[in-house]
């Protein structure tokens, strides 16, 4: 625990190396939540709204590439957060990729469920180092 405290400082010391990141960091939990919003919107809207409006929704969410912006956000939000003082709330943007990887929760198989398991044990990680002692320093 203690070489990856030192990881992330020295993470959050290169980052503030970046001119964008000192404009960027107070946004970090608006890019992991809100990306993170924007896929379960677009997992949501799939489901609820019949076959016939799919054409509308994918103007909305591939020809605007909404969907992959909101990826980007997601990864830059996990990056922004593990080099701040809200890396407590990380773990919990982890499973809630997981969770709206999984969504429909159909067609599960071995590969489809190899990602949202990377993401669940690296949030479990993470949430045992922010529980441990050198998450406070």
């Amino acid at each position: 625990m203690q070489r990856f405290s030192e990881v992330l400082r020295s993470l959050r010391k290169w980052f503030e190396t970046f001119s964008w990141y000192s404009a960027v960091r107070q946004f970090d939990l608006h890019l992991l939540f809100g990306g993170l919003s924007v896929l379960m919107l677009k997992e949501l809207l799939y489901q609820i709204l019949p076959f016939s409006s799919y054409h509308g929704l994918n103007v909305v969410f591939f020809t605007i590439p909404l969907s992959s912006l909101a990826y980007l956000a997601f990864l830059a939000g996990v990056w922004l957060t593990l080099s701040s003082a809200n890396v407590k709330y990380t773990p919990f943007g982890l499973w809630g990729y997981a969770f709206v990887y999984l969504y429909p929760f159909t067609n599960m198989s071995l590969s489809s469920l190899l990602t949202p398991i990377v993401y669940v044990l690296l949030g479990f990680a993470l949430f045992r180092y922010t529980m441990s002692a050198y998450a406070k320093r």
